[in-house]
Parts: C-alpha cells; sequence; structure tokens
C-alpha cells in the first residue's frame, strides 16, 4: 500500500511539475566519467593522483568553478540544482560570473527547470558561446521500482534531490558511460555536525575549493532535521545504485573515507 500511494503521489508530482527535457549525451566520447563533488577529499586527488582523471570525462558541480583546479580540469559536464543559485542575486552572480569568464571550452551546462524562471543567470551567460545549457527535472521519484525506472530513464525526476550529487549522478546514468566514478563525495557530515551548551545546531563545513580550510555555520535547523536530511541522501544512493544495476552499468565510489555506503569502492 505504501509503494501504491508513492508511486500515485509521484505520478502526480510528474504531471504538475516535470517538463519534457533532452536526454542527456555524452559528446566527449570517454567511455568513463567521474562526478566531482566538493568535499575537501578532491584536492589530494587532483594534487596526488592527477593522472587518475585525465582519460576520463568530467562533472563538476555548484562552486567548483571558483576553484583555482577548474582551469586545469576543464570539465566537460557541469550541474547546478539549488534554486539558491537561480533565483538569489548573491550566489547567482558569484558562480554565473565565474563561469561565464573562465569557461573557454566547450561546456554541457545542466540546470534545473526551475532556473528557466530566473533571468539573473541567463544575462551572464549569453555571452559566452561555449556554454551550451541544458535542463533537468527535480521531481523527486518514489514507489514502485518498475515505475520509478521508468521515470528515471524518461528523465521525468530523480531520486529524492537531497544535494546536487543526486542529480549528477542521474544525469550521468543516461548518458552512455557504462562506468561512473563518484570522487569528492565525503559527506562526513556526522563529524563536522554538533550542538553548543545553548542548543544551537553547529555545521563545520569545507570543500575542496575552500583556501581556509572548514568554516563554521550557525544551522537554522533543529538536529532531528539535519539528520532526517541526511536520511534521505543516503537512502537516495541506494535508489541510484539499484537503477544503475537494472541499466547494467557500474558506479564507483573513489572518494577516500567517504560516509557514502551504497556503491562499491575502488582505491586509486
Amino acid at each position: 500500500m505504501e509503494r501504491t500511494w508513492q508511486s500515485f503521489l509521484s505520478l502526480v508530482k510528474i504531471l504538475l511539475q516535470s517538463k519534457w527535457v533532452e536526454k542527456p549525451l555524452n559528446k566527449s566520447g570517454e567511455k568513463e566519467i567521474v562526478v566531482l563533488g566538493n568535499g575537501p577529499s578532491l584536492r589530494p586527488l587532483i594534487e596526488q593522483k592527477g593522472e587518475f582523471l585525465k582519460d576520463k570525462a568530467l562533472l563538476a558541480v555548484n562552486y567548483a568553478v571558483l576553484s583555482d583546479y577548474y582551469l586545469e580540469l576543464k570539465p566537460r559536464y557541469y550541474v547546478v540544482a539549488d534554486p539558491e543559485f537561480f533565483f538569489n542575486p548573491k550566489h547567482s552572480n558569484k558562480l554565473f560570473d565565474a563561469m561565464a569568464e573562465k569557461t573557454s571550452w566547450d561546456l554541457e551546462l545542466y540546470l534545473s527547470v526551475r532556473a528557466r524562471k530566473s533571468t539573473i543567470w541567463q544575462s551572464k551567460l549569453a555571452a559566452n558561446p561555449h556554454i551550451h545549457i541544458h535542463y533537468f527535472n527535480m521531481t523527486p521519484i518514489e514507489g514502485f521500482r518498475c515505475f520509478s525506472h521508468l521515470a528515471f530513464r524518461k528523465g521525468w525526476g530523480t531520486a529524492r534531490p537531497r544535494n546536487v550529487l543526486i542529480p549528477s549522478l542521474m544525469i550521468a546514468l543516461r548518458m552512455s558511460f557504462p562506468t561512473i566514478y563518484v570522487a569528492g563525495a565525503d559527506h562526513s557530515w556526522l563529524k563536522e555536525l554538533w550542538v553548543n551548551e545553548d542548543n544551537i545546531v553547529i555545521e563545520d563545513l569545507n570543500h575542496f575549493y575552500d583556501k581556509k580550510g572548514s568554516e563554521r555555520y550557525v544551522s537554522d535547523k533543529h538536529l532531528h532535521d539535519l539528520l532526517l536530511s541526511m536520511h534521505v541522501a543516503f537512502k537516495s544512493y541506494h535508489i541510484i545504485e539499484a537503477y544503475a544495476q537494472s541499466m547494467g552499468k557500474k558506479i564507483y565510489n573513489v572518494t577516500e573515507g567517504s560516509f557514502i555506503d551504497a556503491f562499491d569502492r575502488k582505491k586509486i
């Protein structure tokens, strides 16, 4: 009954929220793709084991363009999902100004369909002929596996998109890459989360592009809300793994110390 209800709700969401989107194509010619999360472990991978990345297509996300490594890596694919990047001028200017200025190679940029409603970012990228815009649906899909896998293949939605890595993996799976690697996906939030004596939840966040190391944030959420959000993310990875297996594709997690327990590990 639960699966039936989830499938029904997902179908309603598809009808109300999802738009037609083109199927993402492998335009790089490589057989393997590396989805680059922005966790701190990505920095030593690039600096010490960069050879691993050279013969593979690369997919970057969110603020990766701010890194000094962006010009070195020259990712072919880029995914931005959070509405803050489209509707908040502070984040939009920071991200898309840098992207328009730095990108001098063909970049396939994938944005949530909600981005179509914003003109902030569009004006910034219009003058750069190297950036090609595509869209994807962020509609969360749950329910019977046969139904959800059909929706994933059609691009109607994704496993519940707790973070940008989830739709990025879904986009990579819709391409022709038989092998997908996940790097920089530390997801070690449990070690970076604590509560002070005033019952305020504190997060110590660190990204590979942060030159000053981890930054401390006062969360506006209660601890149980954050833990539930983490639950959603880690569960989505198991849904993605099952979907990949159904397609005969393989996802490897090459992130040292990653908390993701859904994908097989591979040491580089």
